[in-house]
């Protein structure tokens, strides 16, 4: 059997923390839930996380600051990062993929259910041996 990937979702909206992350309790996914990038910073450090999954637009940093930060760090390089937007900001999206995202979803067209396949799609990519 698989195990499923731990999972650290960042995202300041309240609501969107609750819908998503009440879809990856449902699904077995153990799962952090922060709300700004200085809280996911502590994670990373503290914790195995085996996913990112964080929103593009917030206070103060945004996900193009965490994408970096985790590619430039040893031990989260690995980790891949799904960046979870409200869209808008296409630029902001285009400046994620080259700081490097895996995967840019749009919060509006993907349900629960999607993002649970694509982080355990991703989580399988990223094992050893793949």
């Amino acid at each position: 059997m698989k195990t499923k990937p731990t999972v650290l979702f960042i995202d300041d909206d309240a609501t969107m923390r609750k819908v998503y992350t009440t879809g990856l309790a449902m699904a077995g996914i153990p799962t952090h839930i922060v709300a700004s990038i200085e809280e996911a910073g502590k994670i990373l450090e503290e914790k195995k996380i085996d996913v990112i999954v964080t929103d593009l637009m917030m206070p103060n940093y945004n996900g193009v600051d965490l994408i970096k930060a985790v590619r430039e760090a040893d031990y989260t390089k690995h980790i891949p990062v799904v960046v979870f937007t409200s869209g808008g900001n296409t630029e902001l999206m285009e400046q994620a993929a080259m700081a490097g995202a895996n995967e840019i979803m749009q919060k509006h067209n993907t349900p629960p259910a999607k993002l649970i396949e694509k982080i355990l799609k991703l989580h399988e990519e990223a094992a050893p041996g793949k």
